[in-house]
C-alpha cells in the first residue's frame, strides 16, 4: 500500500518538498493543504515586482496547476489544517476532513509581526506577507500617498524603494541606530542609508513611535520628538514562525519548530520544512538556527524529503539572501555580522566585503552589484581555510584564485 504523506503549508517549502518526494517515490500519495486560495508561489517578488506593477502576480507561481495533476500531487487550497494528532497520526482540516498519514511535513512558514499600540488597528496600517497583501498595498501605492514604513529591515526597505519609484513621499522609521542591523556590518548599513537618502527617502533612526492617531483625511504618527502626517503606514517589523499548530500537537518549539539537521521534529514521522524550522547548522555559533530566506524554503525541504525516504541528507548550505533596492543588488553570504576583521574589495560601483574571524577564516561576505563573487565566496566560507588578509585585500587577485 502506498505511503500517504501530508504537507501542511502550500508555500514554496511545501511545494519544493512535494516535488522532491515525487522524484524519490513514484507511488506515494502526496497531499498539500494550504490556508491561502493561491497555488504555491515565491514570495521575494511581492515587495518588488508585484508592487511596481512589473508582475501582476502570475509569474510568482513556479508551477502551473497542470504540474500538480501530472505529478499526482493533490492540492487542497483555501483549506487550513486545524489539528494534528501525533499519536493517532491524523490531521483535521477546516472543511471537516480527517485523514491519517504515514509522514507529516509542517511547512507553515512565518507570519508578519503586528504593530501593537494605540491606532495600529486602522485599515490604513498595512502588512506585507502574502500575495493578497501585496496586491492591496499596490492598489494604495499607485495613488502616490505619503507613506510611513515602520522598520528598516529588508522588507521595509524594499517597500520603501518600490514606493519611492512609484512617486510616493516615503519616511522610514527604524527603532535601531542603523538599517538592516541584524545581518549587515555597520559600513554596509551606512551605504544603504545613503542610497535611500539619495532617492529622497527620509530616514528616522532611533525612532520611538508612541501612538497613531487618525481621522478621515490622514494618520498622525507621534514620535518622541516629532509628529508625522501620512496617508498610509506599512509595518515591516519582522516575522514570527507560525508554530500554533505545532505547539498544540506537542512538538518541541522555541522560536521555530525544533528539528535535527534533516528536519525531524520531536514527534515520530513529523518533519518541519522551510523558515518555520529551527535546526543545527555547522556554521552557526548557536546550538540551532532558524533562517528566513528563499534559499532555506527552496533547499532545506529537499533534505526533509530525503529523510522521509530514509536517505539522510542533512541541510548545511551556506546561508544566503539578497535584496534588490533601486539599482542596487545586495547579497549576503554566511554570517558577516560576526566578523572580527572586514576587508573591502571595491571596483567602481562594485563592492565585495569579506568578513573574517580572528584566525583569518572567512565567515561571511557582502556583495554590492557584484554577484560574480558569490560562488567563490561561498566556497571560501565552506572551506574553513585560513587566509592571509593582506593578500585578500589585493583586488588584482580575483577571488577564484584563492580556491
Amino acid at each position: 500500500m502506498a505511503r500517504r504523506i501530508i504537507i501542511i503549508g502550500a508555500g514554496q517549502a511545501g511545494r519544493r518538498c512535494a516535488e522532491t518526494l515525487r522524484e524519490l517515490d513514484s507511488t506515494a500519495e502526496i497531499m498539500i493543504f494550504g490556508a491561502e486560495a493561491h497555488l504555491p508561489y515565491d514570495r521575494p517578488p511581492l515587495s518588488k515586482a508585484v508592487l511596481l506593477g512589473k508582475d501582476p502576480g502570475t509569474a510568482l507561481f513556479v508551477r502551473p496547476v497542470e504540474f500538480y495533476a501530472d505529478q499526482r500531487i493533490a492540492l487542497y487550497l483555501d483549506e487550513a489544517v486545524t489539528r494534528v494528532a501525533p499519536v493517532e497520526k491524523r490531521v483535521e482540516t477546516a472543511r471537516g476532513r480527517s485523514l491519517t498519514y504515514d509522514a507529516l511535513v509542517v511547512a507553515t512558514g512565518a507570519k508578519a509581526r503586528h504593530l501593537v499600540m494605540p491606532g495600529a488597528d486602522d485599515p490604513r496600517v498595512m502588512l506585507l506577507r502574502n500575495l493578497d497583501d501585496a496586491l492591496a498595498l499596490r492598489a494604495r501605492l499607485v495613488e502616490k500617498p505619503r507613506l510611513a514604513v515602520i522598520g528598516g529591515g529588508l522588507i521595509g526597505l524594499e517597500v520603501a524603494a518600490s514606493a519611492q519609484q512609484l512617486g510616493c513621499a516615503v519616511n522610514v522609521l527604524e527603532a535601531g541606530e542603523r538599517l538592516m542591523a541584524r545581518g549587515l556590518p555597520a559600513s554596509i548599513s551606512a551605504r544603504m542609508a545613503a542610497l535611500h537618502q539619495q532617492h529622497g527617502v527620509r530616514l528616522h533612526l532611533g525612532a520611538r513611535l508612541d501612538r497613531i492617531e487618525s481621522n478621515a483625511q490622514e494618520l498622525t504618527l507621534y514620535l518622541a520628538d516629532e509628529c508625522l502626517a501620512v496617508d498610509l503606514v506599512l509595518v515591516g517589523i519582522g516575522a514570527a514562525p507560525e508554530t500554533t499548530l505545532a505547539e498544540a500537537a506537542g512538538l518541541a518549539v522555541a522560536d521555530g519548530i525544533i528539528t535535527d539537521r534533516a528536519g525531524r521534529t520531536s514527534q515520530p514521522d513529523i518533519y518541519a520544512a522551510g523558515e518555520v524550522a529551527r535546526f543545527p547548522h555547522p556554521l552557526s555559533t548557536e546550538t540551532s538556527t532558524r533562517q528566513e530566506s528563499w534559499q532555506v524554503a527552496q533547499q532545506q525541504p529537499v533534505s526533509v524529503a530525503h529523510a522521509i525516504m530514509g536517505q539522510d541528507r542533512p541541510y548545511d548550505d551556506i546561508p544566503w539572501h539578497w535584496t534588490d533596492q533601486y539599482d542596487c543588488n545586495l547579497q549576503v553570504l554566511g554570517e558577516p555580522s560576526d566578523a572580527i576583521h572586514q576587508i573591502e574589495r571595491a571596483e567602481g560601483e562594485r563592492l565585495t566585503l569579506l568578513a573574517c574571524d580572528s584566525d583569518g577564516r572567512l565567515c561571511g561576505a557582502v556583495l554590492i552589484n557584484n554577484g560574480r563573487d558569490a560562488t567563490p565566496c561561498r566556497r571560501m566560507i565552506a572551506s574553513g581555510k585560513v587566509f592571509d588578509m593582506a593578500v585578500l585585500a589585493d583586488t588584482a587577485r580575483p577571488l577564484r584564485s584563492f580556491l
